[in-house]
């Protein structure tokens, strides 16, 4: 997986590899990739990265270090929250949500690897993505109730994963959970041993990045989409993003290579 390009953005690098995906790295390694305002407008800069390279057909986001995010740092972020007047506080939160909205609508498929710590925030970030797989030593968790606040985007998206009574279990009690147990209830798509997690991201990462992109951003669209929409219009939005699709390259590529038993060459568009 050779390496072609590293933009440091702070306390986030996007890493550009030369089989089209990108490695979006959380880094602030000695404070855990706690949540501080830098990280938070870092990541939201490294999205527009993302979204403006058309090279760029997959993501794996993690952490630095020993954690993939250890929610928001208690001094730059929690603590001063309650110091601050309604209309400071909309807009710090609201760019917080911004970012979290960025992540989850990259048009690129998101693939976190939750390599050690990931709570709070840092959890409410990995729910963000599409694809989660993480190591079995990591420790997840909606820490939110200890500080005596309410998740942030968890509340929303939790339960779509989970069931609204483990998704209340776990906002309920904070409690912290290992990748086996994320694995079994359906909260990550995949466990596997720490030494495998990023070989393991990456492969589906580069596998991914070897498709349509303009389907997968379709998919991907349509499927968070539907959550919002009744069974008709969720059918109806179906049908325009289909024909949408009937006219692009990488359908007739995929039509062309079938009948001539080869493998596809997508453009991405």
């Amino acid at each position: 997986m050779s390496i072609i390009e590293e933009r440091d953005l702070g306390t986030v690098k996007v890493i550009k590899h030369e089989e089209n995906y990108a490695t979006l790295l959380l880094n602030r390694p000695d404070a855990l990739n706690a949540m501080n305002p830098d990280l938070l407008i870092d990541l939201g800069k490294a999205c527009d990265v993302i979204n403006q390279d058309e090279q760029i057909r997959a993501v794996v986001l993690t952490g630095a270090g020993r954690a993939f995010c250890a929610g928001g740092d208690i001094h730059e972020d929690v603590e001063p929250l309650r110091h601050m007047g309604p209309d400071e506080f909309n807009k710090y939160l609201g760019d917080a949500m911004t970012t979290y909205y960025k992540l989850m609508n990259l048009d690129a498929p998101v693939i976190a690897a939750v390599n050690g710590h990931a709570v709070g925030g840092g959890f409410d970030l990995l729910l963000c993505c599409d694809i989660r797989i993480s190591s079995e030593k990591a420790q997840l968790g909606e820490f939110f109730v200890r500080m005596g606040l309410v998740p942030e985007v968890g509340n929303i998206l939790l339960p779509r994963l989970v069931g609204i009574g483990w998704a209340k279990l776990l906002a309920f009690t904070g409690d912290l959970i290992d990748g086996k147990k994320a694995e079994e209830i359906g909260l990550v798509e995949q466990c596997v041993p720490a030494e495998e997690l990023i070989p393991t991201a990456e492969a589906l990462a580069m596998r991914l990045a070897a498709g349509p992109k303009s389907t997968l951003a379709a998919i991907k669209k349509a499927i968070n989409t539907s959550y919002d929409m009744s069974f008709e219009a969720a059918c109806d939005h179906t049908v325009r993003l289909q024909f949408q699709m009937t006219h692009t390259h990488d359908h007739a590529e995929s039509v062309t290579a079938f009948i001539e038993k080869r493998k596809p060459r997508f453009r991405g568009k």
